[in-house]
């Protein structure tokens, strides 16, 4: 009687399988984004690498200076050394949401403490009054990561350090 109910267990059903830490951060981070009234998609590329996209349009545009819509792009890279959250793209159209979205993304990145504490970003925002850009804003209130900010307009979010 086993053969039948594997043969017809519902695909998705997986118990007995474990759920790499990697999957419960991203189903994490994809609530907490949703809860931002986003929509978002998000698709493993193999087991170290996991890429969410969030938008405030079913579109997905996830563009910086976007006037249509509002989002963010993040990569998990487990397979990096260490351990890296790319921050790809980030565009808010609506006063505060920037904010909220990385936030979000952090408090996802605090229920797994030390599967990622490096994070990443190339900072093309304008500067502010202060003479600081809008990411070096953000590191100083989340402290408790380790921030590696660029500011090159030709630099790409590769890392040549893989384990």
């Amino acid at each position: 009687m086993s053969v039948w109910r594997n043969l017809f267990s519902v695909a998705g059903d997986d118990a007995g399988r474990t759920e790499q830490p990697i999957t419960g951060l991203a189903k994490i981070i994809d609530q907490r984004l949703r809860a931002q009234g986003l929509f978002v998609l998000g698709h493993a590329h193999g087991d170290g690498f996991y890429e969410i996209f969030a938008s405030s349009s079913p579109d997905m545009i996830v563009l910086p200076d976007s006037v249509e819509a509002s989002g963010i792009a993040i990569l998990l890279a487990a397979a990096y050394d260490p351990p890296t959250v790319v921050f790809e793209r980030i565009n808010s159209i609506a006063p505060g949401l920037g904010r909220r979205m990385v936030v979000a993304v952090l408090d996802g990145l605090r229920e797994y403490p030390g599967l990622f504490q490096r994070l990443r970003v190339n900072d093309l925002s304008p500067l502010q009054a202060d003479g600081r850009r809008w990411w070096e804003h953000m590191a100083d209130m989340h402290q408790d990561f380790e921030w590696m900010i660029t500011h090159d307009p030709d630099a790409t979010h590769c890392e040549k350090s893989l384990r």
